[in-house]
């Protein structure tokens, strides 16, 4: 059984990609173009994971974090982040904030899928294309 994972990235060539690596792994991925219906689809479907950009428009990732984990039926929803955001501090300042991992992009398609299926229970991880 694979995973629901919600996908909330704002720029479309970025969405495309995370939606066909995690896909041609089995999962069952949704998506939204910016946080505030990213928030909307969590609340609809509870997915197993989400991946968030920081920097969308409407509601950024640090603050659909911080209503994630205020959320009392939500906040042990696993969360990652996958932000251009890649200086110094940047890593521990995403994980400070409430996100249970990070990656910065570019992302390495080849390690991209098995860093993320890291992150559920090991039911839920997909099958490696073969």
């Amino acid at each position: 059984m694979a995973a629901r994972i919600l996908v909330i990235e704002d720029n479309p060539a970025s969405r495309e990609l995370l939606t066909y690596l995690l896909g041609k792994r089995g999962h069952a991925v949704q998506v939204a173009e910016n946080g505030a219906r990213g928030w909307e689809q969590v609340l609809r479907t509870r997915p197993d994971l989400i991946l968030c950009d920081l920097q969308m428009p409407e509601l950024n990732g640090y603050e659909f974090i911080k209503k994630l984990r205020a959320h009392p039926e939500l906040s042990g929803v696993q969360a990652l982040t996958v932000t251009a955001f890649s200086m110094p501090g940047d890593e521990s300042k995403a994980l400070d904030a409430g996100f249970d991992g990070y990656l910065s992009k570019p992302i390495d398609p080849v390690t991209f899928c098995d860093y993320v299926e890291g992150f559920l229970q090991p039911e839920l991880r997909g099958r490696a294309p073969e």
